[in-house]
């Protein structure tokens, strides 16, 4: 079970770290903000959150922090962030992948982890790929 927890830990890291490159992209300061606290809260549903016995209850700030409307940044800012539609998609399901994790120690948590960290992974990884191809395609 150890295991599972340090996967899905280090998950959370990456896609955290994916979550604050678009926090630092940021020309507003507000939303830069709004980023880097979901990327914290990406980083701590998907690690320390995760008790083995736990109530699986994220706390209402967290929840906050990963709910779907941080695409639309700051309601205080003039404009959006700045992110494509693949960066928009990608940050609704990291944070509903990172929302989800502690819940998977009211059921069966190592069944259940393995899938939400293999599915972050792999979110992430589809749009940092196809982020390079279209680097690729306009470089050519």
């Amino acid at each position: 079970m150890n295991e599972v927890l340090a996967e899905a830990a280090e998950a959370g890291q990456r896609a955290a770290g994916w979550v604050r490159a678009l926090a630092e992209r940021q020309a507003q300061k507000r939303h830069h903000v709004v980023l880097a606290r979901a990327a914290d809260a990406v980083e701590q549903a998907a690690g320390r959150e995760v008790v083995p016995g736990g109530a699986g209850q994220l706390t209402e700030e967290l929840a906050y922090d990963l709910s779907a409307d941080v695409v639309t940044g700051s309601p205080y800012a003039e404009e959006l962030p700045e992110l494509s539609m693949g960066e928009r998609i990608t940050l609704v399901a990291v944070c509903a992948l990172a929302a989800a994790m502690p819940r998977t120690v009211l059921g069966n948590l190592e069944r259940e982890l393995p899938a939400l960290t293999a599915t972050m992974d792999a979110t992430v990884e589809a749009v940092v790929l196809s982020r390079r191809r279209l680097g690729d395609l306009t470089e050519s």
